[in-house]
């Protein structure tokens, strides 16, 4: 006979009593401060007029409802046909026309052949085309693999062969991208200029679109992860209108007559989903650029009327650091969006700038949840309103042995105030709106090592972010640093795997080890190449093997050693290379910096001159 009253099945009852006692705590001690009595009422303001907008969206978001973006561009063609809804220079689409164009595209498609259940790849720069060709993979009822268009080489085979895709449109000053590339059985076809062109022009724009389910894939976004090639992260419909519904209520709060500028790139999550997505949802335009320019930054913010951008924090620190123009005071913007602003360029950037509300957040592509600050509080990703009562929580890390501390009973130690911690979120097993699932990858082992299980409780099921936080007392949480092999320059996550597996094979390489390493008075942290050289490794030659991995995740800091020691497990130890650094006073191998388009010797004197500031990397 079954025990009615075992530790296992009392052990979610005292779970609840143990979180309801924490945050009673919590709410106790917190109201004794004006930090934290500001936050909840930003929260209890938010929260009267967030959950009237956002209910429905939830309802239809359920894996079985009709929630998609091609279904909300769809109602708002009936209601306002001739509004704008997107737009970059000449191009523009007013609702109507963004809907038929996606009908065309997905009318083509079907007569090349796609099916429901499908993938498109999609190589292409940022435009309304770009938009119209996502959401006419929707209206095929197929998935699209959004490429990233930095990439070149082995990896941007390896991601165009790990979508599966049944066909793959590239626009046509790309396909030299391809050349003498494995893309196993998919065929490229070019648009913009190419024969897609003339598909697209013949194509049905009253056809009806293939319904598709809110738990259905809508796009695979790329992620570095912690470890490998870029991988593809399964994202359904319902997260995608989630995402944009919460986005333009709490953190755009968008008004009438608002525009969002968006200067990101649409194969990221943060330029499809919260500005393109956010921007739809809100029923806003959305102007686009196909890639970001701090010298034409405020010129487009004025010329578009834009009242809100979307940024990353490396974008705001650019800003910062160009000649003043007359334009970067006589703009309309009001909010701006986005993740990774550092504290200290927080308020010179409002300041300058005359912006008057910043919105941070953190959050992943694949990560069933996020933190948002909606008091401005400057360097902190925001609260998680009543966190004890929710599903994410900070567990110690040991960063030394890479590993949890766990307490007598084999479980992980839920992190205190001012204590660093990976974010972990507790998984469901049947999530009820499909915002909040985890659909990890099309790679399976992938997206089980992304999940531990028995963590706090037996049975468990917890979400691994891969970053390290700290919380404090009126409940903020602060982003310290990512774990294991990746590093974060120029808004990118670069994983240390993809770049040592790309450089191992530069000719003179015997051994290799990557790690990003902090750089006085610079966001992020810069690559550095640990290698042994062989007798024939010259120093240029790599540079031009680096060559084709992207901007952002060639090493700046080249460190020639005559070995790399290992751990017992034939491991790499880069803790010591992390903490050793480059600066030429402590290390006595030869060092060189990335500048001016090659790789030069780096001395005391241009060490200095960079943490100076004056030398950009």
């Amino acid at each position: 006979m079954k025990q009615p009253f075992s530790a296992e099945t009392l052990a979610p009852a005292l779970d609840v009593a143990h979180n309801l006692r924490a945050q009673a705590r919590d709410l106790l001690a917190g109201l004794r401060r004006p930090g934290y009595r500001e936050a909840m009422r930003a929260e209890l303001e938010l929260a009267t007029r967030l959950l009237p907008a956002l209910a429905p969206w939830l309802v239809r978001a359920r894996p079985e409802g009709d929630a998609t973006l091609l279904q909300v561009a769809l109602s708002h063609a009936a209601r306002a046909p001739d509004g704008l809804a997107v737009e970059m220079d000449a191009e523009r689409y007013t609702w109507r026309e963004l809907v038929a164009a996606a009908a065309r595209i997905g009318d083509a498609l079907r007569r090349r052949g796609v099916r429901p259940g499908d993938t498109v790849a999609l190589l292409g720069p940022g435009s309304p085309f770009y938009v119209a060709m996502q959401l006419g993979a929707t209206h095929a009822g197929a998935v699209a693999a959004l490429i990233n268009t930095h990439l070149s080489g082995a990896p941007l085979a390896h991601a165009i062969r790990s979508a599966e895709a049944r066909l793959l449109l590239t626009h046509g000053g790309l396909l030299p991208l391809l050349d003498g590339l494995d893309l196993g059985p998919v065929t490229p076809v070019s648009y913009g200029p190419g024969p897609f062109d003339d598909e697209v022009r013949w194509g049905d724009p009253g056809a009806a679109p293939v319904r598709c389910r809110s738990g259905d894939d809508f796009v695979f976004i790329y992620t570095s992860g912690t470890t490998g090639l870029p991988k593809p992260c399964r994202v359904s419909h319902g997260r995608a209108v989630v995402a944009g519904a919460f986005f333009a209520q709490a953190l755009w709060g968008f008004q009438p007559g608002d525009k969002v500028y968006c200067p990101l790139p649409l194969y990221h999550s943060s330029g499809m989903l919260l500005g393109v997505g956010a921007s739809m949802l809100g029923g806003v335009p959305v102007a686009l650029r196909s890639s970001f320019s701090a010298r034409a930054f405020w010129g487009d913010v004025a010329r578009y009327g834009a009242t809100g951008f979307l940024y990353i924090g490396e974008i705001c620190r650019h800003l910062l650091n160009t000649p003043p123009c007359e334009d970067e005071r006589r703009h309309r913007l009001r909010v701006a969006v986005g993740n990774g602003m550092r504290a200290d360029v927080w308020g010179p950037f409002q300041q300058r700038f005359g912006v008057e509300q910043v919105r941070e957040f953190y959050g992943a592509t694949e990560a069933p949840g996020g933190i948002f600050n909606l008091t401005g509080r400057p360097g902190s990703v925001g609260r998680i309103p009543l966190r004890h009562l929710t599903p994410g929580r900070l567990a110690r890390y040991d960063t030394g042995t890479g590993e949890h501390l766990r307490d007598d009973r084999g479980f992980l130690v839920e992190c205190g105030p001012g204590e660093e911690g990976e974010l972990l979120v507790r998984l469901s097993d049947k999530p009820l709106i499909s915002g909040f699932e985890f659909k990890g990858y099309t790679d399976e082992q992938a997206t089980r090592q992304k999940i531990l299980t028995d963590v706090f409780r037996r049975g468990d099921r917890y979400y691994r972010s891969g970053d390290l936080l700290r919380v404090d007392e009126d409940g903020y949480f602060y982003f310290v640093d990512r774990i294991g092999d990746t590093f974060r320059w120029k808004g990118e996550n670069v994983s240390t795997t993809e770049v040592a597996e790309v450089l191992g094979k530069a000719p003179g390489v015997l051994q290799i080890a990557i790690v990003g390493v902090p750089v006085p008075g610079m966001e992020g942290q810069a690559g550095l190449a640990a290698l042994v050289p062989d007798r024939g490794f010259d120093i240029q030659n790599f540079h031009t093997h680096a060559a084709q991995l992207p901007a952002y995740a060639r090493p700046r800091f080249v460190r020639l050693v005559a070995g790399l020691s290992a751990t017992s497990t034939h491991k790499v130890q880069k803790q010591q290379l992390r903490s050793e650094g480059v600066d030429p006073a402590r290390i006595h191998d030869p060092l060189f910096v990335l500048l001016d388009g090659r790789y030069q010797p780096l001395s005391p004197a241009l060490w200095g001159e960079l943490c100076a500031g004056k030398w950009r990397l």
